[in-house]
């Protein structure tokens, strides 16, 4: 006990209390039925408040007489420690018999950063009731409420659990917290659904994957949990009772971000904050992150800000429906709706002016397309789920050094280069990987960029084989393609990053996906630069069609004609004859032919 508030108070009274130290309540519940008795006599006897703490297991650690706001509760250092909460719970009488918390017991609890306070109202002519004060969260902010309860049973029924959870969070986000430290790192909680009929995608490589976009966003993933429905709830995506579930994991953990692995509504999200006192963002936002950290160019950052301006407009709070009618009347009324639209019409004007900006661009990129088409440059696009190793062959074949790295979303801007000429006469362009659940206003707002993949000749659909489940990566990328009208282009499946199986696995993997009649497909390594050279050959084959010979008379007048010939570098021989040049030129099915049809022999 501190020497402070024991003059007059009798030796054996304070003894009494001091023998209470180290005593562990029964049941470890949170108050138990002997010190109760002793906290109820000792305050009637000597009308002074008595004050217990005690920690996590409900082991009384101090004790003193005095009130809660002024008395003091062991050393700062004992108290706190590796930047949590201390795990300290006070108990305290008022004499007289109020069970309310007063002003002063619950700046105490903020103040000296308690687990829970709970007051004991004593008086002679009536039976002690009790008081815990309980936090609420409003707006994002939290302010402290109380409820009473009238037995001992209903106190240590209490979800203590949730109550320090929010009081946790209150503490954090108070910036007048003196033992705060800085904490930047966000330590995530992940919840997924597993749902009938996902499609084949797995659960848990889905969880996995989400795992890798916090990691990429520099978060920590610190637990996963996850449940089977047969849909998602729509109050709080996951079930009640596993709402409740959740408090022990992030108590436990020290988590300050909970993560769902599929994107959520403003009022899903409003109520697991509510619930848990844990900031909440979905799938997409994650993602969203990721592109606004990863983007580089001008135009990358104008689709990345449209897409995040479409999701926030999605994802203000109000009425809704009733927000879009014009006039008066019930539920249109009130400043803080007010405030609402005028949000609504600020993110409104926002989209339309990127919106502008970016088409300004998507015709820039259209009239780039029509000029290559023009003077018949063809192009190559590279495709395929993010960290398939796209960018990797890129600098293959063009001998260029993108960035590339082991990450999602490394590539977000569109880059376009010419091949080696030794490899064939064609750009090629590195585009944005996709990826399970791609946000749709995402795919929209990067329209521009994927413009490439629409006008390219010829798609090479990257393919991380050594990932177990590239088959499913494959569908997803071939619904995106879908999504953006580019379902039915020309496509070389290029099964990469063979040097990671071995040759029994890659033979079985080569049987497996080998298909009647399908020359379209090769098992490569840009990393090793394994069957590059085959890769070109392919891609000049689908570009340019299968070469052929042909003899051309072409009479000694025509000028035009064979200099034509010689710049298009198709001729193999030419033979002087008496009623002209006798040309042998090697072409393919892009050769314009018909220009010359008259000479053929």
């Amino acid at each position: 006990m501190a020497d402070n508030n024991k003059s007059g108070i009798r030796q054996n009274y304070i003894n009494e209390l001091n023998d209470l130290i180290g005593y562990e309540m029964e049941d470890q519940v949170l108050l138990d039925e002997n010190v109760l008795e002793i906290m109820k006599r000792l305050t009637l006897a000597i009308q002074r408040e008595i004050l217990i703490a005690t920690n996590e297991k409900n082991r009384v650690q101090w004790v003193n007489i005095g009130d809660a706001s002024t008395v003091t509760i062991g050393d700062k250092d004992m108290l706190y420690h590796e930047k949590c909460l201390n795990k300290y719970r006070v108990i305290h009488t008022h004499p007289g018999g109020n069970p309310n918390l007063s002003a002063e017991d619950l700046s105490a609890a903020k103040n000296q950063e308690l687990q829970c306070i709970v007051t004991i109202g004593v008086a002679e002519d009536s039976p002690a009731s009790f008081g815990i004060g309980v936090p609420v969260i409003e707006e994002g902010t939290m302010e402290y409420a109380q409820g009473l309860f009238k037995s001992l049973k209903a106190l240590n029924t209490f979800p203590l659990d949730h109550y320090i959870l929010q009081a946790n969070r209150f503490i954090k986000n108070d910036p007048n917290n003196v033992f705060d430290t800085e904490d930047t790192e966000e330590r995530a909680l992940l919840i997924g659904i597993d749902l009938p009929g996902n499609d084949g995608v797995d659960l848990e490589d889905s969880m996995e994957e989400l795992a890798q976009l916090v990691k990429t966003a520099q978060g920590k993933v610190i637990e996963r949990v996850t449940q089977s429905r047969s849909k998602i709830d729509p109050t709080f995506y996951v079930g009640k009772g596993k709402i409740q579930e959740l408090f022990k994991v992030i108590q436990n953990n020290d988590i300050n971000l909970i993560v769902a692995n599929d994107e959520l509504n403003s009022k899903q999200i409003a109520n697991i904050e509510a619930a848990t006192g844990i900031k909440t963002v979905d799938r997409t936002t994650i993602i969203l992150d990721i592109f606004a950290r990863q983007s580089k160019t001008r135009e990358g950052k104008l689709q990345v800000e449209l897409a995040q301006q479409k999701y926030r407009m999605s994802h203000l709070k109000g009425l809704g429906i009733v927000m879009s009618r014009l006039g008066g009347g019930i539920g249109t009324r009130g400043p803080g709706e007010k405030k609402l639209e005028t949000d609504r019409r600020l993110i409104r004007k926002q989209i339309d002016d990127l919106e502008e900006r970016n088409a300004r661009i998507n015709k820039s990129n259209t009239l780039n397309a029509l000029q290559r088409q023009k003077n018949q440059i063809q192009t190559v696009s590279l495709i395929g789920y993010t960290n398939s190793g796209k960018s990797t062959l890129f600098n293959v074949l063009t001998q260029s050094k993108a960035v590339t790295k082991d990450g999602l979303f490394v590539t977000l801007d569109s880059t376009l280069r010419k091949v080696e000429p030794e490899q064939g006469d064609y750009l090629i362009s590195d585009t944005v990987g996709f990826i399970e659940k791609l946000p749709h206003d995402l795919i929209k707002a990067f329209k521009t960029t994927l413009k490439e993949v629409e006008t390219g000749d010829l798609l090479l659909h990257v393919v991380d084989v050594s990932n177990h489940n590239y088959k499913a990566q494959i569908d997803v990328v071939n619904q995106v393609l879908s999504d953006i009208g580019a379902g039915n282009k020309k496509v070389i499946l290029v099964y990469n990053k063979i040097d990671k199986l071995s040759p029994e696995a890659r033979a079985e993997l080569i049987q497996k996906n080998k298909c009647p009649g399908e020359d379209l497909s090769l098992y490569i390594s840009a990393k090793e630069g394994l069957e590059i050279d085959v890769l070109s050959e392919i891609i000049q084959k689908v570009l340019r069609g299968a070469k052929r010979k042909i003899k051309l008379l072409i009479p000694y007048d025509d000028n035009k004609a064979i200099a034509s010939l010689h710049e298009k570098k198709v001729v193999l021989d030419i033979d002087y004859q008496e009623k002209g040049n006798l040309v042998t030129i090697e072409i393919t099915d892009a050769f314009p032919i018909h220009l010359f049809e008259k000479y053929v022999v």
